[in-house]
């Protein structure tokens, strides 16, 4: 039973990896060719639109991006569906508030519309499924309907790049491509389900749905916060050094896409209704997701020079001065993606998981400040390790305490004799 155990985990990760592989690489791919065709300087400004999406898509996912797995795995086959179609209506609400800020925030830092054009271009996204197949464990559909869409968007969008050379068109080909994404998935989702959702446009009804998604909106939002605004801030106080700071940021992202299969099976893996098997896959993985992370940390900081170079064709070069805080950064955010989503939710600890992303926030972007106002581009990247390493040692130290209270409460009982009567 264990083996099969085993083995169903690993095709569970291979299933999952697929999608994560096809992404990476395609990602990976795509960063010469845009050098090359347009140079590093307008490259950075799209990474720029990047992460000021991946910051206000935070608002418009609303936590569902975060616990929307678990909360998906947990209710009956019939009833996903709805939860979905009533999801989609409240994000649509949010996706038309936010769209809007995200454009203003970028064309005020940038001053450029390739960064409003690429903003908008990667925010269309969260309004997908990813998080709804992979809480219903299909890795096919993922593929299908929203892995797909995204890579042919950008394969796309760089032969209209070659062919003419104009970036807007390499961006507007992925918007388009990814809208074809998000209507692909909910009309599956809505015509392939075992019961036909309901689509409820009141907006009432859709603002009071995102009550319950506090914890994880909280969650998202602040790590986001303290991730993104690195590249916002550096666009901002040292425009000269954006391509070389998203470069970095750029195998950190990879990175984190690359580990998201094994949390995706872990999140699905370690909540079990036997609560004593439950807590001991949490102590296992509470004991080696840091070791683990260590060694990914520094194989990271060890290949960001080197692979810099080679992706940008020689034009943008990290050194090591960056390469390794954002190794650190890497580990440290591999770390409280295991120990966050895959045990803190199960423990019923999403109050701390909250608690914990706020801690880093708090900590983090005063300190990102400050590196770029007084001493550089190497001084936010350490920043950023700071926070997240505090915000990995808090969650680690939660589970710890857990433990160590239900030990003491466990320790009179276990130590009770019973009393034999004649």
């Amino acid at each position: 039973m264990g083996q099969r155990t085993f083995l169903r985990h690993v095709q569970r990760i291979g299933a999952f990896g697929a999608s994560v592989a096809i992404t990476t690489v395609v990602g990976l791919l795509a960063i010469p060719v845009v050098i090359a065709n347009v140079g590093k300087d307008p490259w950075g400004i799209i990474a720029l639109g990047q992460s000021a999406a991946l910051l206000f898509g935070v608002l418009v996912s609303f936590g569902w991006g975060t616990v929307g797995p678990a909360m998906v795995a947990g209710l009956p086959a019939a009833a996903r569906p709805q939860m979905f179609a009533d999801s989609l209506v409240s994000r649509l609400y949010l996706f038309l508030v936010t769209a809007p800020l995200a454009a203003l925030t970028v064309w005020l830092i940038a001053d450029d519309s390739v960064a409003v054009l690429a903003c908008l271009a990667y925010l269309v996204p969260f309004l997908g499924a990813s998080w709804f197949f992979v809480g219903d464990g299909r890795p096919g559909r993922l593929l299908v309907f929203d892995t797909l869409p995204i890579t042919l968007g950008t394969v796309l969008g760089l032969v209209g790049l070659v062919l003419t050379g104009d970036v807007y068109v390499y961006l507007a080909v992925q918007l388009a491509m990814n809208v074809v994404g998000i209507t692909a998935s909910g009309l599956l989702i809505r015509n392939r389900s075992l019961s036909v959702p309901r689509f409820d446009f009141h907006v009432g009804r859709a603002m009071r749905r995102l009550r319950g998604q506090r914890h994880g909106v909280v969650t998202a939002a602040t790590s986001s916060l303290y991730v993104s605004t690195p590249v916002l801030v550096v666009g901002a106080v040292l425009p000269g050094a954006l391509a070389l700071y998203a470069m970095a940021e750029r195998f950190f992202k990879y990175g984190l896409t690359a580990v998201g299969p094994v949390v995706q099976v872990l999140q699905g893996s370690i909540a079990d209704p036997d609560h004593a098997l439950q807590e001991a896959r949490i102590r296992v993985a509470a004991k080696w997701s840091p070791l683990a992370a260590a060694l990914c940390a520094a194989v990271m900081a060890l290949c960001i020079p080197w692979a810099s170079i080679l992706l940008s064709q020689g034009n943008i070069q990290v050194g090591f001065d960056l390469s390794v805080p954002m190794g650190v950064v890497f580990g440290a955010v591999a770390v409280s993606q295991v120990v966050g989503l895959a045990c803190l939710i199960p423990l019923g600890k999403g109050k701390a998981l909250a608690v914990s992303t706020v801690l880093g926030a708090a900590i983090g972007l005063p300190l990102i400040l400050v590196g770029a106002l007084a001493f550089g581009v190497s001084a936010v990247a350490w920043a950023v390790a700071i926070s997240e390493l505090a915000v990995a040692v808090y969650q680690l130290g939660v589970v710890r305490r857990h433990f160590r209270r239900a030990a003491r409460n466990a320790g009179p009982a276990s130590k009770q004799v019973p009393v034999q009567r004649p």
